[in-house]
């Protein structure tokens, strides 16, 4: 009798996980679809600014209000944390030359969808540099309660990749392997936008 209790409480507890996770998985694509506009307008700003002084930015605090600024020079990298509204974050983008009123906007636009990450990361192609922006999501923002201490990644390439029947990234044409970002399989979103679920949001 206990065993049989047992049995019946694991396959519960399988088939919730196997529900969450195809609840995420929906809600993330639902959420990309409702918010499209607003997160390749944030990537295409970003990739903007980037190009002229490089620097990422995550928020520290689950309510959005806190920031952190990593500021990229040829030698150092700066973290500095601020309150989205305090005058120190103006001061510190101008004394790095970085766009105050365009780096402030973004922000701005990414609290607003609950982007929690955005940064720069460089792949290869055959043997060629290439770049690529990671942004991560809350899970809060998508109403995934059982997903809670996950992250939802948006990869944006500069070009369309391949990917095989079931959606998955792959590194070139031929098919030949999986393109893993950070040890994470990626899926399709379009021809240059891929996602995957992550307990690292970066």
């Amino acid at each position: 009798m206990r065993g049989k209790r047992l049995c019946n409480i694991l396959l519960v507890s399988a088939g919730m996980l196997l529900c969450s996770c195809s609840i995420s998985k929906s809600s993330l694509v639902q959420y990309y679809s409702k918010h499209q506009k607003v997160l390749d307008s944030i990537e295409a700003s970003y990739k903007n600014l980037y190009r002229l002084n490089p620097f990422s930015i995550g928020f520290t605090d689950r309510s959005f209000n806190y920031v952190s600024v990593t500021i990229i020079t040829d030698t150092l990298q700066y973290i500095y944390d601020f309150g989205v509204d305090e005058p120190r974050l103006k001061d510190t983008l101008s004394k790095y030359e970085l766009n105050e009123t365009a780096v402030i906007k973004l922000i701005k636009q990414m609290r607003t969808v609950h982007c929690t990450w955005i940064n720069n990361l460089v792949y290869y192609e055959n043997t060629k540099a290439q770049p690529m922006t990671f942004i991560s999501i809350r899970p809060i923002a998508l109403h995934a309660p059982f997903m809670y201490k996950k992250y939802y990644i948006l990869a944006y390439f500069s070009q369309p990749q391949y990917f095989d029947s079931e959606g998955r990234l792959f590194a070139g044409k031929r098919k030949r392997r999986l393109r893993k970002i950070n040890d994470e399989v990626f899926l399709r979103l379009n021809d240059k936008v891929c996602y995957t679920i992550s307990e690292n949001f970066r």
